[in-house]
């Protein structure tokens, strides 16, 4: 297994935008199509007084966006086990949707490149 992993904070995003939960699905579908990933399904939920968690299930994994429209601060999580070029096209369509706002922290991973590895035996296994 081979998981290409993207963690993302944007900054400076406008209040309103963050707390659009139509403008968090368009975004999240934006990523899904443009990963090109395979989209299972997805939920947009608004928190009170504000905020938006919305999360895509793909046949390839996940994406998850979470805003704090207080503090003008999205976070993005993607995950893929197809490619590093396809979560990076879903967070530049993610971020082609935000009208303003930068890109703060990005923090890219692949995760078990080398291919899946035996777990060290349990104490009681032995």
């Amino acid at each position: 297994m081979r998981l290409f992993v993207l963690l993302a904070i944007f900054e400076g995003c406008p209040r309103a935008w963050l707390d659009n939960r139509k403008a968090l699905s368009t975004a999240l579908d934006a990523a899904v199509a443009a990963g090109p990933f395979t989209g299972l399904g997805s939920l947009v939920v608004p928190f009170a007084p504000q905020g938006v968690t919305a999360c895509a299930v793909v046949g390839e994994s996940h994406i998850a966006l979470h805003t704090w429209p207080e503090q003008g601060r999205m976070f993005v999580d993607i995950a893929s086990c197809s490619t590093r070029e396809s979560v990076r096209r879903a967070l530049d369509a993610i971020a082609a949707a935000l009208p303003e706002g930068r890109l703060s922290v990005l923090d890219e991973r692949e995760i078990d490149p080398g291919g899946a590895r035996p777990a060290p035996p349990l104490a009681g296994d032995r």
